[in-house]
């Protein structure tokens, strides 16, 4: 068996071990190739933005994808990147809340 076929197994299953290294964040203890810190970020973002996670976690979220080295830019793409999973009402909902995580106030533009 393929070790990522494994790993699905083992989650499915509730290997308890598995599934808790998991959900500490460690995937490397669940026997998984580790992405990077950037992509790592960004996707746990995409996450935030998809369940409609509150502005605090987008928050934590924005600063841990700058800290490991993403842009505005390539945060607001996660948004973009979303957008068609998440649909009108959620893009719309998220877009200011994402833009008060990074320091935005789109709300205080003038037309």
């Amino acid at each position: 068996m393929e070790p990522t076929e494994e790993l699905l197994r083992r989650l499915a299953l509730y290997d308890e071990s598995v599934v808790q290294a998991v959900l500490a964040g460690d995937p490397g203890g669940a026997h998984m190739r580790v992405l990077d810190a950037k992509t790592r970020a960004l996707v746990s973002l995409g996450g935030l933005l998809a369940m409609a996670a509150g502005t605090t976690a987008l928050k934590c979220a924005t600063e841990a994808a700058y800290d490991a080295g993403a842009t505005d830019e390539e945060i607001v793409s996660v948004l973009v990147t979303v957008g068609p999973q998440i649909g009108l009402v959620g893009l719309v909902r998220e877009a200011p809340r994402l833009a008060l995580a990074i320091g935005y106030d789109v709300e205080d533009v003038v037309a």
